[in-house]
């Protein structure tokens, strides 16, 4: 009874590590995007925000990795949003796994603005995000789709496309 108290506890232990990896793993990506990403020049003497939604360990990871870096010349500000109706303009938008059934309304609510829209939910790159992480054999990857990108008015990098597990 004690080994498997022990098996149970080692196990729990376990799964709240690898949560914090993916977190980290999904925090770092997001910042790097910025360097694989180009956004209108018109927009280049504005700051940079990132907002994410339904997601606050990934936000409290990327609030603290970004602090004093810049895209460019453009200051970084991280912001978690409650819900959908607090989206403004942003550079980025991550839309959390819990959230994402709401990616339709995430879009509309949008609409045409330059905004990188990343999600982590099978499937959701086919339904307007960007760029979309998935789990492959165990390790954290991500799909992109360059219509998507496009759309928004936004400039894919070869070098992105080419680290993609899917790309169309």
């Amino acid at each position: 009874m004690k080994r498997i108290l022990i098996l149970i506890i080692t196990l729990l232990s376990c799964s709240g590590w690898l949560r914090a990896q993916e977190e980290n793993t999904i925090a770092i990506a997001i910042y790097n995007f910025t360097r694989y990403i180009d956004w209108p020049p018109e927009e280049a003497s504005k700051d940079f925000y990132i907002d994410i939604i339904g997601h606050k360990s990934v936000y409290d990871k990327l609030k603290e990795m970004t602090s004093g870096r810049k895209v460019g010349n453009r200051n970084i500000n991280v912001r978690f949003l409650e819900t959908i109706d607090k989206i403004t303009n942003s550079q980025i938008l991550f839309v959390g796994f819990w959230q994402s059934k709401d990616l339709a309304k995430v879009l509309d609510k949008i609409k045409n603005a330059n905004t990188l829209i990343i999600t982590e939910k099978d499937g959701l790159i086919e339904s307007g995000a960007a760029i979309n992480f998935v789990i492959r054999n165990g390790v954290i990857k991500f799909e992109i789709k360059k219509s998507n990108i496009l759309r928004y008015g936004l400039v894919l990098s070869e070098t992105l496309e080419q680290m993609a597990v899917k790309s169309n």
